[in-house]
């Protein structure tokens, strides 16, 4: 059956199935980011985050899931990008604490995520989450597959325990 039959078929959406149900998936370490903290030397190399990421044709949906922890009192962040076409990114916490942070050539705001609130990232902001609580941190993100990733964007703001 193909995917735009399966979903007219059934249209409910549980985020917590892409951790079993995903096309794709990333898994970050420290030693793929160790650029991302101020201070990275630290003995052994923790999980940060995994995304699961579904495919819908035209936009994709990741759940990313940000382990609790810190380097060097740096709360654990994902690497954080912006889009290289300006278009928007939608991020809704369903679970733990975060923050997401947006960026704007150097003005930088940090957002206390609610859980179920929904975040607009604007199109061509650099934008991070960071997971500022005891226990996992988990949002979804919702993209144009059109966008493009830039990973080597700069961001000013840090956050520390």
């Amino acid at each position: 059956m193909d995917q735009e039959k399966r979903h007219k078929m059934n249209p409910q959406f549980n985020p917590s199935d892409l951790k079993k149900h995903y096309d794709s998936k990333t898994v970050r370490k420290l030693s793929d980011v160790p650029d991302r903290f101020k201070n990275s030397k630290v003995n052994g190399n923790p999980l940060l985050y995994t995304v699961y990421v579904k495919d819908f044709v035209t936009f994709e949906v990741g759940l990313t899931v940000i382990e609790s922890g810190t380097i060097n009192g740096e709360y654990f962040m994902t690497k954080g990008h912006r889009h290289m076409k300006p278009r928007e990114e939608i991020y809704i916490l369903t679970s733990g604490k975060g923050k997401l942070l947006i960026q704007e050539g150097k003005n930088a705001k940090a957002v206390d995520m609610k859980k179920n609130g929904i975040y607009l990232v604007p199109g061509r902001a650099g934008h991070r989450a960071i997971n500022t609580g005891n226990t996992k941190c988990e949002f979804l993100s919702i993209y144009s597959k059109d966008a493009g990733h830039d990973y080597n964007f700069k961001f000013t703001k840090r956050f520390f325990k």
